[in-house]
This record gives structure tokens, C-alpha cells and sequence, in this order.
């Protein structure tokens, strides 16, 4: 199977809204940049593809239902991705785009919302593909450049994950500043 790399940039490119993930609903929203996730492979043509999402990278925490504070990932690292995970379920809003890449621990790549005013989803630092059929689209892109030779789409994702042919390279970044969203 070919590999893929994916790159995480260390510069927002727009702004989303989230709530405090798991016990912070009660603190209202809160205003998070979005990054570019890029993606990088060849087609089964020798094409080198390259496509970028809108993404969530860092995301707001709250344990005990009075404080928050921002989590992810902000140092420069760069990972195998471990696994599909077809059975994952977004746990902060309603999602019809099920599954998630296992990249490292508790940090996944899965959906997001489908806009940065469309809905809520909270993050404690996972990679949230945005977008409509966001996740659809950036999966069916990783079947289209690692070529598996699975006949079903489901089966096609398990091989990818355990071929551990797919990188993914957060750059540096800073921790966004807790922020409120303004009404």
C-alpha cells in the first residue's frame, strides 16, 4: 500500500465555537481557531494529490463543571497512525460520520462540525475534520491514495490502519488563549 502524510499546521486559519468538554455545558461557549490539515499521497496513477481540511486541533476541558482550560497537542511531534477504530462514536454532538484514526492514546482523528457556525461539537484536543461529510470525504481520499485491496469500504479502512503506512505531523504551535465566545 502507498503511504500518506498528513501535516497539521501551526497557524489558525478561521475560528469555530465549542463547549467545555465532558461537564462544562453549563459554562456556555467557547471561541477556538481552526487549522489546515494537509494531506499528501499518490493515486493509483502516480499523481502526487495533495488536499487540505479545516480542522479543530486544540479543544476546551472541563472535568469539574466550574473550570476549563484549552488542551491538544502544540509541540512540534509526529506520529504513526496506529489503527481505525470503526466502532468510535462522537461523544459532543450528533454525527452521522462514525469511526476514528487512533493516533496516539486519547488523540483520534474523526468528524467535526460541518461549518464553524453550523454546529457544536466539543474537543479535548482530537483532530475534527470539518466540513459537510467532511469525514466522508478526507476517508475516502485515504482509500484513493493507499490503494487497499479490501472489496468493502469498511474492511478497505481496517487495512489501512493496520498497514501503518499514514504519518501525521503536528507543526508547533501555541496554546490559544481560553476565550469566551462574545454574544
Amino acid at each position: 500500500m502507498r503511504s500518506i502524510k498528513m501535516t497539521v499546521g501551526g497557524t489558525p486559519i478561521g475560528k469555530s465555537v465549542t463547549w467545555a468538554y465532558p461537564n462544562g455545558q453549563a459554562l456556555g461557549l467557547f471561541e477556538i481557531p481552526t487549522y489546515k490539515l494537509t494531506v499528501n499521497g499518490t493515486d493509483a496513477q502516480r499523481r502526487t494529490v495533495t488536499q487540505d481540511f479545516e480542522v479543530f486541533r486544540f479543544g476546551v476541558l472541563c472535568r469539574d463543571g466550574r473550570t476549563a482550560s484549552v488542551v491538544g497537542l502544540a509541540k512540534l511531534q509526529t506520529y504513526t497512525i496506529m489503527a481505525w477504530l470503526p466502532n468510535y462514536r462522537v461523544h459532543s454532538a450528533r454525527s452521522m460520520e462514525n469511526g476514528g484514526w487512533q493516533v496516539h492514546g486519547d488523540f483520534l482523528i474523526h468528524d467535526g462540525p460541518d461549518g464553524p457556525n453550523d454546529e457544536v461539537f466539543a474537543s479535548i484536543g482530537c483532530i475534527e475534520i470539518m466540513g459537510p461529510n467532511g469525514f466522508v470525504v478526507f476517508n475516502d481520499l485515504l482509500i484513493s491514495l493507499s490503494g487497499p485491496s479490501s472489496a468493502s469500504r469498511d474492511e478497505q479502512l481496517v487495512e489501512i490502519g493496520r498497514a501503518k503506512n499514514m504519518t501525521i505531523t503536528y507543526q508547533q504551535a501555541k496554546y490559544p488563549p481560553l476565550k469566551k465566545k462574545s454574544r
